[in-house]
C-alpha cells in the first residue's frame, strides 16, 4: 500500500520591508544593499532552506550609455530574497520584498558656509530651548511623548550633548592639524575628515532646520519644488509616507519597517502623520492607489480650514474633505525595529518632532528597539512605554552587544556573527514567522554578537563607553599640544615670508 502524498504547501508568502538609513553620504540603494547582504547571511542560518536567490528589480529606463543597470524605486519593490524549501517539508516559500526610503541627497550641498554653519549649531546644540510647542492645524491630534523624570534626562541629555560637541570639535581641530602638516610638510593626499564629519552630523542639524540653504555665503534658500516654504524634514518625512502607501497598496501578506540611527525617527514620523497629513505628503496617482484599495476617503469629522499654517499643504488637486484611513493602511503592518536610535534623545530636547498620533490605527504591533551603551546615539525608549496599543506600537527595549568600538558599535547591529541567533538572524526569524522570540532567546554574554537583559551588564558596558571615551579625549589633547607648537612656528614663518616679500614691493628694493 503506497502512502498518499504530502499535500501541497500554499502559495509562496509575500513579506514587505522598509529599509530606512541613517545620517550619512548614502548613495541610492548603498543602505539597501548592505543590509539585504547581512539578511541573505542570517537566511543560511535560520532553517534548512533549498535554496535562496535575490532577485534585482530592473528600473523601467536607463541613461544613455550608463555605466551600469538602473534598480527599481517606487512602487516596486527594489530586491526581493526567494527562500525555497524541499517539497517534503510542508514549509512555504517566503519572499522577502525589499523596498528603500533614501533620503540622504536631502541634506544640503558641502561648502564652507555649510561647514561654518554647522560648527557654530554643533557648539551650541546642548543649549538649544525645547520645541514644545507647534502652530499646525492638526497640533490638537498628536502629542509628544513624555519622559519620566523629564527634568533629570533632560540635563543628562544635554550634559552628553555639551560633552559630544567638545569632544568632536576637538577631533576636528587635531584631525585638521594633523591633515594641514602631512599634506603642507609631506605632500599627501589626506582625506577631508572635516568635510565627513559635517556631512554626516549636518543631517541631524537639518531635520531641525526652517529651511534648506545652498552652497554659496549668501544663504539662499534651495528647497525642493514640492516644498518650497517648507522645513527641509517635511521633504524627507515625505519619502518615508510615499513608502508606507507602497507597500500598504501591494497587498503583502504582512510587512515590517527597519530603521536605523536617524532613520529611526523619520520611520516613526511616517507612521505617526496624521489621517488629514497624509494627502500632503503623496502624489496624485498614488491617492489613486490608496482610493483604489479603500484606504483614503471622505472624513466625517470636523475638519481644519487649509491655510499657511499647515505642514505639509493640502495639494489643490484633493477634495477638501479627503483624509487617509490609517487603520485600513497599517492591517498588514506586523513590525517596526529601530537599532542605534536616537528617539529619546529626541524626546529630551525636540519633542514636537516626534510627537504620537492620537488617532488609533495598529493592531498589537510589536516595536523591537535595539540598543549599545557602547554607541553614543543608541538608547532605551522609556518614554514611548503606555500609551495605547492602538496609537503607538509597544516598544520593548533590547542590549544588543554591537562592538567593543564607540563607533563601530554604531554600525554593526545587524553584521553577521559566529553566534547562532545574532541580531540579523533574530530580525530574519522574525520576518519569516512572525514572532519575536529570536530576540530575546539569543545567547547571553558581553561579547559582540550576544544580548544581555541584567541592569549590571547594562551598567558595565556604560562604564566601557565612558572610559574609552575619556581616553579618546585624552589622546586628542595630548596629539593636540604636540602639534599646536608646530603649527604656531609654520604660522609664524609663513607671517614672516609674507612681511619680508611685502616690505621689498612696497620699498622696491
Amino acid at each position: 500500500m503506497t502512502a498518499s502524498p504530502r499535500p501541497a504547501a500554499p502559495g509562496p508568502e509575500r513579506i514587505g520591508v522598509i529599509l530606512v538609513h541613517g545620517i550619512g553620504e548614502q548613495r541610492r540603494f548603498e543602505h539597501l544593499d548592505s543590509q539585504t547582504r547581512y539578511l541573505i547571511e542570517a537566511v543560511k542560518k535560520f532553517g534548512t532552506p533549498e535554496s535562496i536567490s535575490v532577485d534585482i528589480v530592473p528600473g523601467g529606463a536607463g541613461a544613455f550609455h550608463a555605466d551600469q543597470d538602473t534598480w527599481a524605486s517606487g512602487a516596486r519593490p527594489s530586491a526581493e530574497i526567494v527562500i525555497r524549501y524541499a517539497p517534503d517539508s510542508g514549509q512555504r516559500e517566503s519572499r522577502i520584498l525589499i523596498h528603500e526610503v533614501w533620503w540622504a541627497d536631502v541634506n544640503e550641498r558641502y561648502s564652507l558656509a555649510k561647514q561654518f554653519r554647522f560648527w557654530l549649531w554643533a557648539l551650541a546644540i546642548w543649549s538649544y530651548p525645547r520645541k514644545l510647542g507647534t502652530t499646525q492645524a492638526t497640533r490638537d491630534r498628536a502629542v509628544p511623548p513624555r519622559i519620566p523624570g523629564r527634568a533629570a534626562s533632560e540635563a543628562y541629555d544635554r550634559f552628553r550633548l555639551f560633552l559630544l560637541s567638545a569632544f568632536f570639535t576637538l577631533l576636528g581641530l587635531t584631525i585638521g592639524w594633523i591633515t594641514f602638516l602631512l599634506e603642507r610638510l609631506f605632500k599627501l593626499q589626506m582625506p577631508d575628515v572635516l568635510r565627513v564629519l559635517t556631512n554626516y552630523l549636518s543631517a541631524v542639524k537639518l531635520y531641525n532646520q526652517r529651511r534648506r540653504f545652498g552652497p554659496g555665503l549668501w544663504w539662499a534658500r534651495e528647497e525642493f519644488l514640492d516644498a518650497i516654504g517648507e522645513p527641509p524634514r517635511e521633504s524627507i518625512r515625505r519619502r518615508m509616507v510615499r513608502a508606507l502607501c507602497d507597500v500598504a497598496c501591494n497587498n503583502y501578506d504582512r510587512w515590517y519597517v527597519l530603521a536605523h540611527s536617524q532613520g529611526s525617527v523619520v520611520a516613526f514620523n511616517g507612521l505617526m502623520a496624521t489621517a488629514y497629513a497624509w494627502p500632503g505628503y503623496l502624489d496624485e496617482e498614488r491617492w489613486t492607489r490608496l482610493r483604489q484599495n479603500a484606504m483614503c476617503g471622505p472624513s466625517h469629522r470636523w475638519l481644519p480650514t487649509p491655510g499657511e499654517l499647515i505642514q505639509p499643504r493640502r495639494p489643490a488637486w484633493l477634495d477638501p474633505r479627503d483624509i487617509a484611513y490609517r487603520t485600513r493602511i497599517f492591517r498588514r503592518f506586523r513590525g517596526f525595529l529601530t537599532y542605534g536610535s536616537p528617539l529619546e534623545k529626541f524626546v529630551a530636547i525636540w519633542p514636537q518632532r516626534i510627537t504620537i498620533c492620537r488617532e488609533p490605527a495598529f493592531h498589537n504591533v510589536p516595536w523591537i528597539n535595539l540598543y549599545d551603551p557602547i554607541d553614543p546615539v543608541s538608547g532605551r525608549l522609556v518614554a514611548f512605554a503606555g500609551y495605547p496599543a492602538s496609537c503607538c506600537p509597544q516598544v520593548t527595549d533590547v542590549g544588543y552587544c554591537a562592538s567593543w568600538w564607540l563607533l563601530l558599535a554604531h554600525l554593526k547591529y545587524l553584521s553577521p556573527r559566529k553566534t547562532r541567533l545574532d541580531a540579523a538572524t533574530a530580525t530574519v526569524h522574525w520576518l519569516l514567522t512572525d514572532s519575536t522570540h529570536g530576540f530575546t532567546h539569543g545567547q547571553k554574554g558581553l561579547r559582540p554578537g550576544y544580548w544581555f537583559t541584567t541592569r549590571s551588564a547594562r551598567a558595565l558596558r556604560t562604564g566601557i563607553a565612558w572610559s574609552t571615551w575619556i581616553l579618546a579625549a585624552v589622546l586628542l589633547l595630548v596629539v593636540g599640544t604636540l602639534i599646536l607648537p608646530i603649527l604656531m612656528d609654520a604660522v609664524q614663518a609663513v607671517w614672516a615670508s609674507l612681511s619680508k616679500e611685502l616690505t621689498h614691493v612696497v620699498t622696491g628694493t
